[in-house]
């Protein structure tokens, strides 16, 4: 039987140590098991060492192109994943966004209270996908 008091976990992939720290310490405070990596490859080598709930993506990364970055974790099969973003997204990025597996956005800069929404919002439509699967 599985474990449903289990934390959920959350990858955090940001290349601002600021933002990795304010997201971890809120996140955790929300009662999420939360990981920070700094860069796109080493939040794909987090990936492969570990299963997680919900990962969170800055969507300009100082080592790799976002959408090689989102292709790789799509190959993974992992969902859900919200992009963050520093600013309004250039047109067609979003589009571009969820054809690769993200499933919404959200500022890093935006309220405590958005950011929880976004993240409550995706495990909620992951549980609504697996009672209709």
């Amino acid at each position: 039987m599985r474990n449903e008091s289990r934390k959920k976990s959350i990858l955090v992939i940001d290349d601002d140590e600021r933002v990795l720290m304010a997201l971890e310490c809120f996140l955790e405070t929300e009662g999420y098991e939360t990981t920070t990596a700094w860069s796109g490859h080493e939040g794909i080598e987090s990936l492969r060492s570990r299963k997680f709930d919900l990962v969170l993506v800055d969507d300009h990364l100082w080592d790799m192109d976002v959408e090689a970055l989102l292709k790789e974790i799509r190959r993974m099969e992992i969902q859900p994943l919200v992009m963050l973003t520093e600013s309004m997204p250039a047109p067609g990025a979003m589009e571009r966004y969820a054809d690769l597996g993200a499933n919404s956005w959200v500022g890093k800069w935006a309220s405590c209270d958005e950011i929880a929404t976004a993240v409550r919002e995706c495990f909620a439509k992951k549980a609504l996908e697996k009672v209709l699967l």
